[in-house]
């Protein structure tokens, strides 16, 4: 276990004072002690973090250099126009401007963004190619040595943009639990947020329908049972579940994921019988934060049957349960991701008519 220097001041605060006469202060509460002591130490492991992945990026950086012309172009007349040019770079150093229409790298004809970083990444940091441009009418041919891409903050997509992305899923997904016994659907991995035990997922029947439940009553507070679909990933979709709470003390919750990343980054629409309210999530490295305004009464206090949906459409984020009480928040966190089941502490909790749906959204 890491020791945090600068928080010891505050444990010493920790020590349990002799019972006072008078309440004390607030700043010896013990909540705000703790809050204190979060900001903390938070503060320095986000630190460490940021420290941490700068130092792998610039180690990539110097192990696979990402080859790099320099020129921000758009496609006109047959070939590229340069509309930027970038210091230190190897288009800047050829010689070549703003308002050069560039038509060949060697023998490589470019006439898209595409073909453009295509015939850049063809070469190697360090390699000297030929440019045969257009200049003020006249034909040009200047040689370039091509540099590499210099360290850079943006998206990956915007350093990128002619690398196609992942495919994302295109059809619906769904289980009704009635097909496979007692076997948990293979296209279904269990998988544990936060602490404590594994979630025990059973395929339980009643009459003659089957239904999925989180059956471990382990009661650790920051314990967030998931079950997840392997090979479903959508950026635009629409969840659904029918659910109850069969049992739990510490909690009782029900939750839907989406855009799901790890086991500490998420997004989750939950209801909660103890809390009597809906809420939308979104799951950071661990740490839960009710998004703006997600966070709506909406009372469970039963062991009925409810439906639950999460529908995300752009960064609109919408939860909806039983059709009536519905929280909304904006979140572009997550882009995209995987889908699936969720539950808190001890909850023991059934579900079943779960289904995922992508959404094509109006360009």
């Amino acid at each position: 276990m890491q020791i945090f220097p600068s928080t010891l001041p505050l444990l010493l605060l920790l020590v349990p004072p002799q019972t006072p006469a008078t309440p004390p202060p607030a700043e010896d509460d013990p909540a705000v002690l703790h809050l204190r002591m979060l900001a903390a130490m938070d503060a320095q492991i986000d630190a460490q973090a940021t420290r941490a992945h700068l130092d792998a990026r610039q180690l990539l950086e110097q192990l696979m250099p990402v080859p790099y012309l320099g020129v921000d172009a758009t496609p006109k007349d047959g070939g590229m126009h340069v509309d930027h040019v970038y210091v230190d770079s190897g288009a800047e150093a050829a010689g070549l401007r703003e308002g050069d229409l560039l038509l060949r790298m060697d023998s490589l004809v470019l006439d898209s963004k595409t073909s453009l970083a295509r015939a850049v990444r063809a070469h190697r940091s360090g390699q000297q190619v030929e440019l045969a441009l257009r200049r003020d009418g006249q034909e040009l041919k200047l040689a370039a040595t091509i540099g590499h891409r210099p360290a850079e903050d943006e998206d990956e997509d915007e350093q990128f943009p002619d690398l196609p992305l992942a495919p994302m899923t295109k059809t619906a997904l769904g289980f009704d639990f009635e097909s496979g016994g007692s076997a948990l659907p293979a296209a279904l991995e269990s998988l544990l947020g936060g602490r404590g035990r594994m979630g025990d997922w059973q395929v339980l029947a009643e009459g003659s329908r089957h239904f999925v439940r989180q059956a471990d009553d382990d009661r650790t507070g920051s314990r967030f049972p998931m079950l997840i679909a392997k090979d479903f990933d959508a950026a635009n979709v629409v969840a659904r579940v029918r659910f109850r709470y069969s049992g739990g003390k510490a909690d009782r919750a029900a939750g839907v994921v989406l855009h799901y990343q790890d086991p500490g980054n998420y997004l989750v629409a939950r209801a909660n019988q103890a809390e009597a309210d809906l809420r939308i999530f979104r799951t950071v490295n661990g740490l839960r934060t009710t998004l703006p305004g997600a966070a709506v009464p909406a009372p469970t206090n039963d062991t009925q049957w409810h439906t639950l949906e999460f529908r995300c459409e752009g960064p609109k984020l919408s939860a909806t349960l039983d059709g009536k009480v519905t929280a909304t928040s904006y979140d572009t966190y997550f882009r995209r991701g995987r889908v699936g089941l969720w539950t808190k502490s001890d909850s023991i909790t059934d579900f079943d008519e779960l289904s995922f749906e992508p959404l094509e959204l109006p360009r």
